[in-house]
């Protein structure tokens, strides 16, 4: 039977932050299981980082904090990758009504200051801006889908990757030693769970109060068009993509139902909304869905089980995955192995 301290169950945005945070930290006794589904909502995010978000134009929490944090973090998994897979790329957003224009002329020179320029400097010919934008300079874009296959390849070259399905219910043997997994041969000092949203609730977290919502992204070619930043309009986002003319289009917000499943209603509500900025033709190449792991206040959740001390939480990221998950993988491997206490607020004891 094999032994780690600390085995990680899923290899989303979470997982795989956590994975290198603890790496970071000389803490190399850990392994990931993963049942590799074909599409998540980590695998299928733009993974964009913008200061200001919203129809009322509001300020990211801490965002100076997070995105220097976020920033430093996916440098130094890139330095192990030996690839690139964040970019600092400034966003575009374009007013929407005379209210965001008022909104943004009130704040500019005070909460938004560093944050933005007060012009778009984009071809009118190709995009429909007759209100108006603002350029938040300080964005970014991780390339999420790359960014976690490497970091999988990576973590698989050293043996801290495993593919496996488990079945929480019946696979754990909990024991004051540790937590013993039979049918993989395992045993770890703790489990942790890091497995975004799930149809079957986690049956130690079925009291974290979730508030998912499903969402569409297609993938457009438009081969004509020759933008590099990413475009916010309409209540949606224009990202370029990886492939030369490729770019992703998302996302929509649906409660009913979670099956991952791409629906019609969606693409066309993307369309329809892309089409009141976007003058140039395209092609849909690609549709596909997920369901967002959010919790209740929009807040990330982590920490260890207060009545199996053994068992760990890590989900909730949400939308901001990309520039939260750097953050509080560090503050979990803190509280794990220098007793840091995690904040009031993300603790999922308070939940439970």
């Amino acid at each position: 039977m094999r032994y780690f301290d600390t085995i990680i169950v899923g290899q989303g945005l979470a997982g795989t932050a956590l994975a290198w945070q603890m790496e970071f930290a000389g803490r190399q006794s850990y392994l990931i299981l993963d049942r590799e589904p074909l599409v998540t909502s980590s695998r299928i995010a733009a993974g964009l980082i913008t200061p200001i978000t919203g129809q009322r134009l509001v300020k990211a929490e801490r965002f100076e904090e997070y995105f220097g944090i976020a920033e430093a973090f996916y440098r130094r998994v890139e330095a192990e990758l030996g690839a690139v897979v964040f970019h600092r790329r400034p966003a575009l957003r374009l007013f929407q009504n005379e209210r965001e224009q008022e909104i943004f002329a009130a704040k500019r020179d005070t909460e938004f200051a560093g944050l933005v320029a007060a012009n778009l400097e984009i071809n009118s010919e190709v995009i429909a801006t007759p209100l108006g934008g603002f350029t938040m300079t300080t964005a970014g874009q991780l390339d999420a889908q790359p960014y976690l296959n490497q970091s999988r390849n990576w973590f698989a070259h050293r043996n801290s990757y495993r593919a496996a399905e488990l079945d929480v219910d019946n696979d754990l043997v909990l024991a004051d030693d540790g937590v013993r997994i039979p049918k993989l041969d395992l045993w770890a000092n703790r489990v942790i769970f890091c497995q975004g949203f799930l149809n079957e609730p986690n049956p130690y977290f079925t009291d974290v109060p979730f508030q998912a919502a499903q969402g569409d992204i297609l993938t457009l070619r438009i081969p004509a068009f020759r933008e590099t930043r990413v475009i916010h309009a309409h209540g949606i986002w224009l990202a370029p993509a990886d492939v030369c003319d490729l770019y992703r289009c998302g996302s929509t917000y649906s409660w009913e139902p979670f099956d991952g499943q791409p629906s019609e209603a969606g693409r066309a509500e993307l369309e329809r909304k892309i089409k009141e900025f976007l003058k140039l033709p395209y092609e849909v190449v690609d549709h596909r869905a997920a369901v967002r792991p959010i919790i209740r206040e929009s807040r990330p959740r982590l920490g260890m089980h207060p009545k199996h001390p053994r068992l760990g939480f890590f989900n909730g990221l949400g939308s901001k995955g990309s520039l939260l998950a750097p953050h509080f993988a560090g503050m979990f491997v803190r509280h794990l192995f220098e007793g840091k206490t995690l904040n009031a607020e993300v603790d999922v004891r308070g939940v439970l």
